[in-house]
C-alpha cells in the first residue's frame, strides 16, 4: 500500500487513529461535504471579489481596506485550498482509507488562515482606536507602516501553523485559548474606545450646527458628520465578521479545549466545517454594511458581463461572416 492511501488499521505507522474511520457515519459525513462544496464555491468567489474591489477601486487606499484584503486573502486560501482538502480527507475516511499528507495539509492551511483571520481582526480594532482617538497621529503610527504590521501579522500565523503541527497538541490548544482570550479582550476594549468617540463626536457636532454661522463652518461639521458615519459602519462590519467568526469557530474550540489530543471523528469534522465555512459569509457582510463595496461588486460584475457579451458577439459574427 502506497505511504499516501493507507488503511486505518497501519495507524501506528501512518499517522492516522484507528477510530478516525467515517464509514459509519457515512451520511453525516456526505452533509459536512455538500456544505464544503458549497461553501468553497461561494467563498472563493466572494473573497476573490473583494480583493479585486479593493485592487481595482479609486480611494479605497486606507490600511482598513489593505487589512480588509488581508482577510479576504485568509478565507480564499480556506475556500480555494483547505476545504477541497478537507472534501478528500472525508472522503478518504469514509472509505477506510488514511492519507497523512492531505491531512497535515489540511490542518496547517486551516491553522494557518485561522491565525491570520484573528490577527488581522486584532489589527482592524487596533486601527479604528487609533483612528477616533484625537490624540494619536495616527498616519505616523498606522498608515505608513500597514505594509510591516501585516508582515508581522502572516510571519506570526505562520509560527503558529508550525508549532501546531510539530509541538504537543495539548500545549498548542491550550497557547491557541490564550491568544484567542488576549485578542478578543484586545477587540472588546478597542471597540469600547471607537464606539465612545463616536458617540461623543456626535454629541459635539449636534452642538456645533447650532452655533455655525458661515457655510464653511457648516461644511465642515457636515464632512465630520459623515467621517463619523463611515467610522460607525466601519466598526459595526468588523464587529459582525468577528462574531460570525466566533459563532463558526466556537465547537472546533471547545473540542480543543475538551479533546485536545483528538482531531478527528464525525464531531471534529462538523466543528472544522463550521470554523471554515464561515469565512464564506465575510463578503456578504462587506456589502451590507458599506454601499462603496456593493457598488463596486456590481460594477466589476457588469464589466464582466459586458466582455462576456461583446466576446459572443464577435464569435457570432465570425460564424456568419
Amino acid at each position: 500500500m502506497l505511504p499516501f492511501n493507507i488503511p486505518l488499521n497501519a495507524s501506528s505507522t501512518s499517522g492516522c487513529p484507528d477510530n478516525s474511520s467515517l464509514a459509519n457515519e457515512k451520511e453525516a459525513a456526505m452533509v459536512l461535504v455538500g456544505i464544503n462544496i458549497v461553501a468553497s464555491i461561494l467563498g472563493t468567489l466572494g473573497n476573490l471579489f473583494v480583493c479585486i474591489t479593493v485592487c481595482t477601486t479609486r480611494g479605497m487606499v486606507s490600511s482598513f481596506h489593505y487589512f480588509i484584503v488581508s482577510l479576504a486573502a485568509a478565507d480564499l486560501m480556506v475556500a480555494l485550498l483547505d476545504q477541497p482538502l478537507l472534501v478528500s480527507m472525508i472522503f478518504a475516511h469514509v472509505k477506510f482509507k488514511c492519507i497523512p499528507v492531505v491531512d497535515k495539509m489540511c490542518r496547517a492551511i486551516g491553522n494557518f488562515a485561522c491565525a491570520v483571520s484573528l490577527l488581522t481582526l486584532a489589527l482592524i480594532a487596533l486601527d479604528r482606536c487609533l483612528f477616533v482617538l484625537p490624540s494619536i497621529n495616527y498616519k505616523n503610527t498606522m498608515t505608513t507602516g500597514k505594509k510591516i504590521v501585516l508582515a508581522v501579522v502572516w510571519t506570526l500565523a505562520g509560527g503558529y501553523a508550525a508549532l501546531r503541527l510539530t509541538m504537543n497538541k495539548t500545549v498548542t490548544s491550550y497557547l491557541t485559548a490564550a491568544v484567542f482570550g488576549v485578542c478578543y479582550v484586545e477587540m472588546i476594549l478597542c471597540y469600547t474606545v471607537v464606539y465612545y468617540q463616536v458617540f461623543k463626536q456626535r454629541e459635539f457636532l449636534k452642538g456645533s450646527r447650532v452655533r455655525s454661522e458661515t457655510t464653511e463652518q457648516v461644511e465642515s461639521l457636515e464632512n465630520k458628520a459623515q467621517e463619523n458615519i463611515s467610522e460607525r459602519r466601519f466598526a459595526r462590519t468588523i464587529v459582525m465578521v468577528l462574531l460570525v467568526f466566533t459563532g463558526g469557530w466556537f465547537l472546533l474550540f471547545y473540542l480543543r479545549l475538551t479533546q485536545p489530543k483528538k482531531n478527528y471523528g464525525i464531531m471534529y469534522n462538523t466543528g472544522r466545517t463550521m470554523a471554515l465555512s464561515a469565512f464564506a459569509i465575510n463578503p456578504a457582510l462587506y456589502c451590507l454594511n458599506n454601499k462603496e463595496y456593493w457598488r463596486a461588486f456590481k460594477s466589476i460584475l457588469m464589466k464582466f458581463v459586458c466582455v462576456l457579451s461583446k466576446r459572443k458577439r464577435r464569435e457570432n459574427y465570425e460564424r456568419i461572416m
